[in-house]
């Protein structure tokens, strides 16, 4: 399940961009996760992977009322000073793995949302989903043996553009979808340094980031 507060009402999502599980009618959500907004009524939860044999026995378990003891548990780790809980270490790698994820998703819409370009003194935008950059790369051609070529900004009539025009709007797409490019390589680069699952949890897109983890292309597109 994904929450969207601008419906505030909760749809369905895949495992990239999931925020939610849901059980008897109770929503519950991994304690890594970045809390939201708005405010939900959920209950935070460990999520790990389990097989069927300890699925069967927890259920039987929960059935009968029983306690379930490991005796394979030793309630003192190891006195190393290295000594990493292995489930704290699975949640960090998940927590990096789905932190990524959602900023890869991030990403791409936000370059298909679009970008702005000044045209003839106005602010005018564009989007850039797939089949709009197929568009332009087709522009570009024409651009080049025709002086006015018909095109549209979001929410207007197609228009005729100079061919000067066309580039321009041409080059504010590439320079656009290159810095989100850059920069979400960096922001992973910078993720997969982190080691708490709270740092991991507060990176959002557009976190400021460390001048070590930036390539070069993304400080000259800064």
């Amino acid at each position: 399940m994904r929450y969207l507060s601008i419906t505030d009402c909760f749809v369905r999502a895949n495992e990239q961009v999931g925020e939610y599980a849901t059980y008897k009618g109770q929503f519950y959500r991994s304690t890594w996760m970045q809390p939201i907004v708005k405010v939900v009524p959920y209950t935070e939860a460990f999520i790990i992977e389990i097989d069927e044999e300890e699925y069967d026995t927890l259920i039987e378990a929960l059935e009968t009322n029983e306690i379930i003891v490991d005796e394979e548990i030793n309630d003192n780790p190891p006195e190393e000073h290295n000594y990493i809980d292995p489930l704290d270490e699975l949640t960090l790698e998940f927590a990096r793995d789905s932190k990524i994820n959602a900023m890869s998703y991030t990403c791409r819409t936000t370059i298909e949302a679009g970008f702005d370009a000044i045209i003839r003194g106005e602010s005018k935008h564009f989007s850039l989903t797939t089949q709009d950059q197929l568009n332009l790369m087709s522009l570009s051609t024409m651009a080049q043996t025709q002086t006015l070529i018909p095109y549209h900004a979001d929410g207007e009539e197609c228009t005729f553009y100079t061919a000067e025009e066309i580039n321009q709007i041409i080059d504010a797409a590439n320079s656009f979808k290159n810095y989100q490019i850059a920069y979400h390589n960096a922001l992973k680069a910078y993720i997969n340094d982190l080691d708490t699952v709270e740092d991991i949890a507060a990176i959002e897109y557009g976190t400021p980031i460390p001048d070590e983890y930036k390539s070069d292309v993304l400080k000259i597109l800064e």
